[in-house]
């Protein structure tokens, strides 16, 4: 990724911690004044969204970083760490919510929302879908797990607006026509937006931790590469083929098989020849290392 794209992920991203902050403030605020429990919870999911959102903008500035001589991989690992961290956010959030949607059913203090909360939650299910499209096309282009990860967490948090907005509706309903039943809804919202932010949290914590702890990429990727190195003018045969993700990329380790009378000279250039046949196939891979053995005919 070069400074350029990580310019335009930055951009998109501090202008969503931008619109993180100010949804945040609004619902908090609609859902104190607005009678609303679903919608406080929704604040809260909101306020992690902020801290998630400044880990990613961290991590995308420091995975732009150089090789230098005690990264000689570059910084990229950052983006598994600054996703991991999103989803642990998420966990803390779906507590929190969860345990005051108890609280507050268990002791029956309902209030009837007003049409402020209900506002409130329509503009927010507006404003997150709008980052959800932006933040996870620029990720996808980008090929960044944080940001791509933290587009779900901007879905997420529009679909549980959108059952907010259907419990305090339901809620008002019930308090206007004097319907006790309904008036569960608007907590049980806040219940429905605390599953949606667990779900979500479990999807990018076991993608964040398979990239951290080198998990081999997909059977197809691996074979792709395989038929490239085997297709090279030289190679008799692939000994065996590693891989691993690196931020964006995917860094390649394979070994391959030479005629044993050819120099060294020229077991080094067919090497040259599968690097750079893998790294101009396939545009996701940042190295290729490729050692060299004489073939053994067996």
């Amino acid at each position: 990724m070069d400074l350029v794209d990580y310019r335009k992920g930055e951009k998109i991203t501090g202008i969503c911690l931008l619109g993180n902050i100010l949804l945040s403030f609004l619902k908090a605020v609609a859902g104190v004044l607005g009678g609303s429990q679903a919608l406080v919870a929704d604040a809260v999911h909101s306020a992690t969204d902020v801290v998630a959102t400044t880990v990613v903008y961290l991590g995308i500035k420091i995975a732009r970083r150089p090789v230098d001589r005690n990264h000689p991989y570059g910084h990229g690992k950052v983006e598994h760490i600054s996703a991991a961290f999103v989803g642990l956010t998420l966990f803390i959030a779906s507590y929190a919510i969860l345990r005051g949607v108890v609280e507050v059913v268990v002791a029956r203090s309902f209030t009837t929302p007003s049409l402020v909360a209900l506002m409130a939650a329509l503009v927010s299910i507006t404003a997150k879908e709008v980052m959800f499209r932006a933040t996870y096309a620029t990720g996808v282009r980008l090929r960044s797990d944080s940001m791509v990860a933290n587009a779900w967490d901007h879905r997420a948090d529009a679909y549980s607006s959108i059952g907010v907005a259907v419990g305090i509706t339901g809620a008002m309903v019930g308090g206007h026509w004097g319907v006790e039943t309904l008036r569960y809804l608007d907590p049980l919202a806040g219940g429905v937006v605390a599953v949606l932010i667990v779900r979500s949290a479990f999807f990018i914590m076991r993608n964040a931790l398979v990239s951290l702890m080198d998990t081999l990429p997909e059977e197809e990727t691996m074979a792709n590469v395989k038929e490239a190195v085997r297709v090279v003018d030289g190679v008799l045969e692939i000994t065996w083929v590693k891989g691993r993700r690196l931020g964006r990329h995917l860094l390649i380790d394979l070994a391959i098989e030479v005629d044993p009378k050819k120099t060294v000279g020229e077991g080094h250039e067919i090497a040259d020849s599968v690097r750079e046949r893998v790294m101009d196939e396939f545009k996701e891979i940042g190295d290729v290392l490729v050692h060299v053995n004489p073939y053994r005919d067996e």
